[in-house]
């Protein structure tokens, strides 16, 4: 959906010390920025209808995360949450933007939820959308199948096309093919050491998160995302939470709502936190290994 006339769409690209940042731009940069992170599987392509609404009165950035989209990692730099902090922290630096709203979905919240904790006096809000970046006791092991569908030591992918047309053989495949469209993602999520992913995990740290919040939910989110989605509301110390009309695109909500959602958080005042209403840190090593 492109960008009315009169709120024209740019775009930039900078290396960096990590690597090469491409971004998606809107609205005057003498405005409040809102910086905007996408998910595994999309780019920063994905809030294109939500920045054509909140740039009539906001400043818009939406950056391709380092190795997705068109945005290059610096050779042999190993994938982590950290490296995609920094390199947002880089290229936030470069532009001279000092604070922020962030906004993010899926693995991009997963970086935000870290941004806000390294640099907590450059987040003024945070808002995200199936968040992952948690672990729940219940949902242990939910990517051991992608793990399989994309390890380089895997049978699986020799195997999936003898295995038929039975429903199960095709999604399956289907599964394969979105997973390698975005190897970063595959890197990150589940090709590293579980030791390394686990001291990445946010659950320690949202509790400590002191900006403004906001959890948005579609109101037609699979069991699965709505796990995390409580979970981050749990966690965070004043979380509040959306529920917004499902849509028929990346982001899975009505960007209309979610831009009415977002402007609301925008306005609202800082959050002060009490040590009381903080929920007891809880044991990452617990919840054995989801991943």
């Amino acid at each position: 959906m492109p960008l009315p006339a009169e709120i024209p769409l740019r775009v930039g690209r900078r290396k960096l010390p990590l690597g090469s940042v491409f971004w998606h731009e809107a609205g005057q940069p003498r405005g409040e920025t809102v910086v905007f992170l996408h998910g595994s599987w999309h780019d920063s392509a994905q809030w294109l209808p939500v920045m054509q609404h909140l740039a009539v009165a906001h400043h818009c950035l939406a950056p391709d995360l380092l190795g997705f989209g068109e945005s290059l990692r610096a050779d042999k730099t190993p994938y982590s949450i950290a490296l995609q902090v920094e390199g947002l922290h880089s290229l936030l630096s470069v532009l001279r933007i000092h604070r922020c709203r962030l906004v993010a979905h899926s693995l991009g919240a997963w970086v935000a939820g870290q941004y806000a904790l390294t640099y907590p006096d450059q987040v003024q809000s945070l808002a995200v959308i199936a968040p992952e970046g948690v672990a729940e006791a219940g949902l242990r092991g939910r990517w051991r199948r992608d793990r399989w569908l994309v390890a380089p030591w895997s049978p699986l992918p020799l195997v999936l096309p003898w295995l038929g047309n039975s429903p199960w053989a095709k999604t399956w495949r289907d599964r394969r093919q979105c997973l390698r469209q975005s190897p970063a993602a595959c890197k990150i999520l589940f090709q590293r050491r579980a030791a390394a992913i686990h001291g990445e995990l946010l659950q320690q740290g949202l509790g400590q998160v002191t900006a403004p919040t906001l959890v948005v939910e579609s109101a037609a989110a699979d069991p699965l995302t709505h796990r995390l989605t409580q979970a981050w509301v749990r966690l965070l110390p004043a979380a509040n939470h959306a529920d917004v009309a499902p849509a028929d695109n990346p982001l899975g909500v009505d960007a209309s709502e979610l831009a009415a959602a977002l402007g609301q958080l925008i306005t609202s005042k800082p959050y002060s936190p009490s040590p009381q209403k903080l929920p007891p840190a809880q044991n990452v090593a617990s919840l054995g290994q989801p991943f």
